[in-house]
């Protein structure tokens, strides 16, 4: 999934810089802005819509290990130890948005844009009128592409969150890095076949394991959640619930 969200960003930038040299050349910016600002705005409701809440958990049923040597080497997620045990466990996977003041901020942008190109007294002049240089118009449209792809990371990361299922990955190799380390992890989707993908890893040298979203339908489609950039995960083992209901000494 890492590799799909960068090549959405590849695409929609290429598709942006060509707009935006049309527009240059036909020396009127709403051809590029107007759009842009349009789908920075609806990328940004979509995402609020496809998955409603900014922070929630979810509970994910853990079977009791057999394996000793799961049972005697804890997994470390964001610094966080999971000890497997011999009895049915749940994993608590709690998620919360980051990063939201940046969020609002290009989407105000965003509206800023749409409302001069299109409401404001500017409409209907030209970059010449206005006296907007080279120099100027690509740092309007720099930004205008930086807008555009905060929105569509954000709207990706929240359709992931809505229609992923959730497997512990295990690192199988960590490139050196100073804040940001590259990773190669596996993991088991249903029936037990095993799947891997690689991503980043921020700032957890003990880690060694990641929590994966991947696409039930297709697993090889799958983001570590490092690769999330809007949205922080918080992880703990607990004793199953059904089982505690189904013991003989609970209440």
């Amino acid at each position: 999934m890492i590799s799909s969200f960068r090549t959405t960003a590849v695409t929609v930038g290429v598709v942006y810089v060509v707009v935006a040299a049309i527009s240059v050349i036909a020396i009127d910016l709403r051809i590029v802005l107007i759009p842009a600002a349009c789908a920075s705005l609806a990328l940004t409701l979509g995402g609020l819509i496809v998955f409603r809440r900014l922070r929630g958990a979810l509970a994910l049923p853990v079977p009791a290990r057999e394996d000793h040597a799961e049972l005697e080497h804890p997994i470390v997620i964001e610094g966080t130890p999971l000890a497997f045990q011999g009895y049915d466990q749940e994993l608590i996977v709690a998620v919360r948005v980051q990063h939201l003041v940046e969020l609002l901020a290009c989407t105000a942008l965003a509206g800023l844009a749409f409302y001069l190109m299109t409401f404001s007294p500017l409409v209907g002049r030209s970059n010449s009128e206005l006296e907007i240089g080279g120099y100027e118009a690509e740092l309007i449209c720099g930004a205008g592409l930086a807008v555009l792809l905060v929105s569509v990371r954000w709207f990706q990361e929240r359709w992931r969150l809505r229609s992923s299922a959730y497997a512990i990955g295990y690192l199988l190799t960590v490139d050196p890095g100073f804040f940001r380390r590259g990773i190669t992890y596996q993991f088991f989707a249903p029936p037990g076949e095993r799947r891997g993908g690689h991503g980043p890893l921020w700032g957890r040298p003990n880690d060694n394991a990641v929590l994966v979203l991947y696409d039930p339908k297709n697993p090889d489609t799958n983001v570590a959640h490092g690769g999330f950039v809007f949205h922080k995960f918080a992880l703990a083992l607990i004793p199953s619930r059904t089982r505690q209901q189904n013991s003989p000494t609970h209440p």
